[in-house]
């Protein structure tokens, strides 16, 4: 059984789909609009509820929400944390996988997206307006470096071999060492919006909006392998933990649009309700402990 969260914007609605099946098996009700979704290694669903204050949590088959206040837009599951980026409020938020709201660490800008680095010890988060990345400390509760990077960062996400990889608002996709030394700056749309790894790290994908596309690019070569087309407008993306499905979220058409990995072909359309936006594969692990 492949399962994916999805967090359906526009129907404030958590979904859990069985990408096999090609259906949704539960929904939640999140008024709010969950935007940006994760799943924690016991299973925990959990999304930002970025219309409202909230962040929504689905564990064993309960949900709750947590009272953040401002605009929670992303969560990363950090061990026995999720990670939130409250925007307008310039800070992180730090939750236990139960909802206890235990601290937040203030930066000086607004946070978009989190990265949580492979030892799970630093959030690495991309700050809006600054061309910044910070560098936040989990255990000491404390940003140990800001990061500048001369562009305009957006989505983050660290690849299997310890290299981050960070989709520009301004059409490139940079490709950074785990120093944060610039490796790589690839040319390849006008808006690349989020970006997620095949599980053995040779391939990452980059939904973006404006062409309407899921770009595949070689994560040895940074050359482009391909570009699969998107009826409408694709925000994330996620593998199966087995490497043979893709999930990419239509926006603009309430679906899921589901592609083979190893033949890049398109293989389901599954609808989910209005606004798709996070998505999040859930392990075997964590599909055996619901």
């Amino acid at each position: 059984m492949r399962l994916v969260w999805v967090g359906v914007e526009d129907a404030e609605r958590f979904v859990l789909v069985d990408l096999d099946a090609r259906e949704v098996m539960e929904g939640y009700d999140t008024p709010g609009g969950p935007h940006n979704v994760t799943v924690a290694e016991d299973g925990t669903a959990a999304g930002t509820l970025y219309r409202g204050t909230e962040l929504a949590l689905v564990r064993d088959g309960e949900l709750t929400f947590v009272e953040l206040g401002d605009t929670p837009h992303d969560v990363k599951a950090a061990g026995d944390l999720f990670v939130v980026a409250n925007e307008t409020a310039e800070r992180l938020d730090l939750v236990t996988l139960d909802g206890e709201h235990i601290t937040s660490i203030p930066l000086r800008g607004q946070p978009h997206d989190t990265a949580i680095a492979p030892d799970g010890m630093t959030a690495w988060v991309t700050l809006n307006h600054t061309g910044e990345l910070a560098i936040v400390d989990l255990d000491a509760h404390e940003v140990v470096n800001y990061l500048p990077t001369g562009q305009s960062p957006h989505n983050i996400l660290f690849g299997p071999d310890g290299r981050f990889w960070v989709t520009d608002w301004r059409g490139p996709v940079h490709a950074f060492s785990a120093e944060g030394e610039l490796l790589e700056t690839m040319p390849v749309g006008e808006e690349p919006h989020h970006l997620a790894f095949t599980p053995e790290g040779g391939e990452v994908w980059v939904t973006d909006h404006h062409t309407r596309e899921a770009i595949v690019i070689d994560t040895a070569t940074y050359e482009v392998l391909a570009r699969l087309e998107i009826p409408g407008s694709p925000h994330h993306v996620n593998f199966t933990p087995d490497g043979g499905l893709a999930a990419v979220a239509d926006h603009t058409h309430g679906t899921l649009v589901v592609f083979d990995v190893a033949t890049r072909e398109k293989v389901a359309t599954i609808e989910v309700g209005p606004g798709p936006h996070g998505v999040w594969a859930v392990s075997a692990d964590a599909a055996r402990k619901r």
